[in-house]
């Protein structure tokens, strides 16, 4: 059998091995707070990602207000059909392409109106990863 080393302090004994329990408690407090500060990381990375997101989204509902614009303005305006003012709006020289990168896409419903005035068409815009859509529902004149 093996003889334990103890040593009189004070009042209490301290056995040999209470340097292991010490030990074994500065490594868990250590996990513990290495745990937390990687979440906490974790977490920032996410909000910083967040906030990137937001000015792309407001870029791309821009973009898709743009396009909008655009369709109603060749509908009414310049007196143009919904597929006239679709494809003039989707044309390369039209600037659905903008210098900040965004872009927009216009769609119009099949049914229409009379004197070809779609009953409604959708305006996407996207810039980077955020796609936002605009639909307008045109009444009957």
């Amino acid at each position: 059998m093996t003889k334990e080393k103890s040593y009189e302090v004070g009042l209490r004994k301290i056995r040999g091995n209470s340097g292991q329990v010490m030990f074994l408690t500065v490594v868990v407090l250590g996990v513990v707070i290495s745990s937390v500060t990687m979440i906490a990381g974790l977490l920032m990375s996410y909000q910083l990602r967040r906030s990137a997101d937001v000015s792309h989204s407001g870029r791309a509902i821009f973009a898709a207000d743009a396009g909008a614009e655009c369709m109603l303005y060749r509908m009414f305006n310049l007196g143009e059909d919904g597929a006239n003012a679709e494809n003039g709006c989707n044309a390369e020289g039209i600037k659905s392409n903008f210098e900040n990168k965004a872009s927009f896409k216009i769609k119009k419903s099949e049914e229409s109106w009379e004197g070809g005035i779609p009953k409604k068409f959708i305006s996407t815009g996207t810039y980077g990863t955020s796609v936002r859509t605009i639909e307008i529902n045109l009444p009957q004149f």
